[in-house]
């Protein structure tokens, strides 16, 4: 069984799953609750102070502006209104949909911009000067046209109107910085608008009736010369029965259109089967698809015999011989249905020619009785054509007379009727108490704005920085399970970083690397021997940090470690054992350069010089710098020494540079098995990680996880352990058990 083959089946499509379905579809940061409580809670000081001036600063210049009075005025509408129109009189009950619309004209046409000049006009040069003085700010006083326009737009801006509620009422009001104002203009709108609709109504009925008088007496005029032409056309004629034979010719020409419409549809459905059939015939397609007409139904019983033939033929030639009495029977029986299918498609095909031959025969006929039809139909018209014409006539003048006659009359009584439907309930009040500024609402307002900017304002920053902070980034954005959260471990000496299990310089700490060596081995779907890489996006990360305590954990469990310092431009690890890089990687490689097969024992090499640097932990340094990276990796030598480690070794982590600058690690990944990517806190951009792990994953690498690493103190995330290790533990009891059952077999 193969490495890959020996893990639980159930333990990893699970976890792809839940990767794969945790993965945002955009590259659109994203923050959870809890993260949104982080932010809050690192930021809420300065947040608090923005929101502090900012509020005061905005509390400040509400409070200081000019006071605001309202009044307002109502009006009463009539249940019922009489409107004389030119066609019709209006008597309207004020409910319902009507009652609605008439409301809603009501208001528009009292703020309107003609209305506020008729209130501009009404008003003395006292009272103008009186509604424009407390918004003059001290500048000089205005008069004349410059008043007057500066007056029409400032009062169209102060009035509004409102019904209220579903009552009869309408509210007209307006707000001004001078309270006796404020009562002057909403009484005198309401008086305006009254007079406007006295107005309109008392021009409405007298034109109305005018012109209904003298429409009236022109259509008797023409009613009755368009009745006696009609007399005497009718006489003349003797055009009695016309209609009677109109009405039969008109029926028959229905019925025969209809029918050649019924012909032509049936005749092109049968042309549009044939031409169906044919098409797949000549493409040679499947005969499955003729199926589908009625006239080839009996298809799909013998393509489905000869599909059950065949599927039985394929079974059987997996026992028998071409020749075997079975399979001589399956090929004549097949042979047999086929011949069946074509004779059917046959029948079939001349059927359908037949159909349409018949069918254009009879749309032929039809077509020529309609003609016919058409011919008489048009005969008659041409005899009636002069009737109709003075009959239609004669009708329209009499119909019209007699309406226009009622209206009139109509009219007539209507227009003695009261002309408005509108009267003035109650006169504006001068207000007492300013409506603005409301310092209630302000404060309100205030308290609402200063809240939202202490949450607001530390979110906003995080999604604009948009770096890599808690598990949720790696899990939920990166779509990789997470490995281990390692402190920021500032007071702790460099070389006591570096053996944080063996030297036990922070507890806490050498917990959580065990935590991440237990986490890595749970999710890792590659048993030993194997090389793990370590990388991260840019320098700075920690990821010689986490190779050197991993590769610890490792050899602290047992497992014959051993680890590469690949990081052949900047060579670090050489440092956390006090040992000088004089060999290594390096220099072997320049010694065999040009070596085909490995026959010698590397552990005891002198220019590898691989060193036990404690129970079960070995060092192969970098045995110097360079830039030739990608030349080193790109040669046989390297491959052949990684072969040959595999060999002596259960694990080997590989310390590379970051893989976000330089392209060693993605060079290195062809000898990897796994890769554990450090990414360090609030250092790096989410979209920057994942697009380096994505071209990792592209070369088949396998990403167990992601070590986040140097978090500030307070910020580690307990509670996501509690959950992901039960499930981690389950999957480890999985792959137990059924290395167990493996072994008793």
């Amino acid at each position: 069984m193969s490495a890959s083959e020996s893990r639980p089946a159930s333990a990893n499509p699970s976890k792809k799953k839940k990767a794969s379905s945790a993965a945002p579809v955009s590259g659109m940061p994203q923050i959870d609750p809890k993260q949104m409580l982080l932010c809050i809670k690192d930021r809420w000081i300065s947040a608090t102070m923005i929101a502090v001036v900012v509020c005061a600063v905005l509390g400040g210049w509400l409070l200081s502006q000019p006071k605001v009075y309202q009044a307002s005025s109502r009006l009463l509408v009539d249940r019922t209104e009489r409107v004389v129109d030119i066609t019709q009189v209006v008597d309207q009950s004020v409910s319902g949909a009507k009652n609605d619309a008439m409301f809603e004209t009501y208001l528009a046409q009292i703020t309107s911009r003609p209305m506020v000049v008729r209130v501009v006009d009404s008003l003395s040069e006292k009272e103008r000067a009186e509604v424009m003085a407390p918004y003059l700010d001290g500048g000089s006083a205005l008069s004349g046209e410059i008043l007057k326009k500066s007056l029409v737009g400032l009062v169209g801006s102060l009035a509004w109107a409102n019904r209220a509620g579903g009552t009869f009422f309408i509210v007209v009001g307006v707000r001004h910085r001078d309270p006796g104002a404020a009562a002057l203009l909403a009484t005198r709108f309401a008086e305006q608008f009254i007079v406007h609709l006295v107005d309109r109504s008392s021009a409405v009925n007298n034109s109305a009736l005018d012109f209904l008088r003298e429409q009236t007496e022109e259509l008797r005029k023409k009613a009755e010369v368009s009745e006696m032409a009609l007399q005497k056309y009718r006489e003349a004629s003797g055009m009695v029965s016309l209609d009677e034979s109109q009405n039969i010719v008109v029926d028959r020409m229905k019925s025969l259109s209809s029918t050649v419409t019924a012909a032509r549809v049936a005749r092109l459905s049968i042309e549009a089967r044939l031409r169906q059939a044919e098409t797949i015939l000549e493409n040679k397609g499947d005969p499955l698809e003729l199926a589908s007409t009625a006239e080839f139904s009996n298809l799909a019983t013998v393509q489905a015999q000869i599909d059950s033939l065949h599927a039985r033929r394929v079974i059987m030639a997996e026992k028998y011989g071409v020749r075997h009495p079975a399979m001589q029977e399956n090929l004549r029986s097949m042979e047999a249905l086929e011949r069946l299918r074509d004779e059917l498609i046959k029948v079939a095909m001349a059927n359908l020619r037949n159909q349409r031959e018949k069918a254009l025969s009879e749309e032929r006929e039809l077509s020529l009785q309609l003609a016919a039809a058409e011919q008489e139909s048009l005969r008659l018209d041409q005899m009636s054509i002069q009737f109709n014409v003075l009959r239609r006539e004669a009708e329209t003048n009499r119909a019209t007379y007699s309406q226009l006659l009622n209206r009139l009359n109509e009219t007539m009584v209507s227009s003695q009727l009261e002309n408005s439907n509108i009267r003035l309930a109650d006169r504006a009040g001068v207000p007492g108490v300013p409506i603005e500024p409301d310092g209630k609402k302000i404060s309100m307002m205030l308290v609402f704005l200063g809240l939202g900017i202490v949450v607001v304002y530390p979110i906003g920053l995080e999604m604009l920085f948009n770096r890599v902070k808690t598990w949720s980034d790696i899990e939920n954005f990166l779509g990789t399970p997470l490995l281990a959260e390692l402190p920021d471990l500032k007071k702790l000496a460099p070389k006591d970083k570096a053996h944080l299990l063996a030297q036990g310089g922070d507890d806490d700490a050498a917990e959580v690397v065990r935590g991440m060596h237990a986490q890595l081995r749970l999710n890792s779907r590659i048993d030993a021997p194997k090389v793990i890489l370590v990388t991260s996006t840019v320098p700075g990360e920690g990821k010689s940090f986490v190779a050197v305590n991993l590769a610890g954990a490792f050899a602290a469990h047992g497992q014959k470690t051993l680890l590469l310092d690949f990081d052949l431009r900047r060579p670090v690890q050489h440092r956390a054992f006090d040992l000088p890089n004089t060999f290594g990687l390096l220099r072997w490689l320049e010694k065999n350069e040009r070596i085909e097969a490995i026959d010698t024992d590397l552990m005891q090499d002198a220019d590898l010089g691989i060193l036990a640097t404690g129970e079960n932990l070995f060092l192969l340094r970098a045995g110097g710098s360079t830039r030739r990276v990608t030349e080193i990796i790109n040669n046989q030598p390297l491959a052949l020494l990684i072969k040959h480690l595999k060999s002596r070794f259960d694990i080997i982590i590989v310390d590379t540079p970051p893989a976000g600058v330089f392209p060693d690690a993605l060079a290195m990944a062809e000898q990897a098995s796994e890769l554990v990517f450090v990414v360090r806190y609030n250092h790096v951009a989410r979209p920057a990680v994942k697009r380096v792990l994505e071209r990792f994953v592209s070369l088949g690498v396998e990403v167990p996880g992601v070590v986040l690493n140097m978090m500030p103190s307070g910020r580690g995330s307990s509670m996501y352990y509690s959950g992901y290790g039960y499930y981690g533990s389950k999957y480890y009891k999985e792959y137990e058990a059924q290395k167990k059952a493996s072994a008793v077999g």
